[in-house]
């Protein structure tokens, strides 16, 4: 019941002052022409909104983002683990490979925009591709340091018990890992939605980021900040679901390393 009371607080807290935010914004877009034009005003957005929604498909378009975003994060995000866990085999090739993963997880996205076009094209694929780009090193440095970092007493107890290099791996290093490959993949949430976007941006006839960029051309403000309302709207959904997942991390441990005759039903 505290808990409760307390997260009530704190919507109501919130609600006041995106309340009064928009409320200000509101008086000073109708006082002002300047600020009409080049940031809006909340009725305008939500006039636009509403036009995005009945008349251009805004839901296609919100899928289309979505779908590239969530299949380069997964690409990323499972790629970038499967080869920082597997690095915790060899100390030495983590160290040869660290740097030039760092050096090349460094560079911006915009420098491989034209490379993914020659590569994929500048359809579905080119989109994927870039989330998955913008994904799979941050989820290589979070398995990594996670490998790393399982507490050396369980693998003494497993050579103790004359396990091989796999089991230990398997019973000890990827369930011990498994909080941090789940934690990159709530932070790869952003970066795989940038990387769609970036994608979108570049080339395309479809997606929020196409919305964006058109109404930007127009001028038409109140319709970008109605789009990019589907980007936030679309992050919030990617990031409740990556928060269940990591809520239930104890079923994918169990997949992983424990018989399934001894799985809890």
């Amino acid at each position: 019941m505290v808990r409760f009371k307390k997260n009530l607080k704190v919507l109501f807290a919130q609600f006041i002052i995106l309340g009064s935010f928009l409320c200000i914004w509101e008086i000073i877009g109708r006082i002002s022409q300047n600020i009409a034009f080049f940031f809006g005003t909340p009725t305008a957005i939500l006039t636009e909104l509403k036009k995005l929604i009945i008349e251009d498909g805004l839901h296609s378009h919100f899928f289309i983002t979505g779908s590239e975003a969530v299949v380069g994060l997964i690409i990323g995000t499972i790629f970038g683990s499967l080869v920082g866990l597997l690095l915790w085999y060899s100390e030495t090739a983590t160290e040869i490979a660290r740097p030039f993963i760092i050096a090349v997880g460094t560079l911006p996205i915009f420098a491989f925009a034209p490379l993914m076009i020659v590569w994929f094209g500048v359809g579905f694929k080119m989109k994927v591709a870039m989330a998955a780009f913008s994904t799979v090193f941050v989820a290589f440095n979070q398995a990594n340091k996670g490998a790393n970092l399982v507490s050396s007493e369980y693998v003494d107890t497993m050579k103790g018990m004359n396990a091989t290099r796999y089991q230990i791996f398997s019973k000890v290093i990827v369930p011990g890992s498994i909080d941090w490959v789940l934690s990159s993949m709530r932070l790869n949430v952003g970066f795989g939605l940038l990387g769609a976007f970036i994608g979108e941006f570049i080339s395309s006839d479809k997606g929020l980021g196409y919305l964006i960029l058109r109404a930007g051309g127009l001028y038409n403000i109140p319709r970008a900040f109605a789009a990019a309302i589907g980007i936030t709207i679309l992050a919030l959904i990617l990031d409740a679901l990556a928060r269940y997942i990591e809520r239930n991390r104890h079923l994918i441990i169990q997949w992983i390393s424990v018989p399934r005759l001894l799985w809890k039903k």
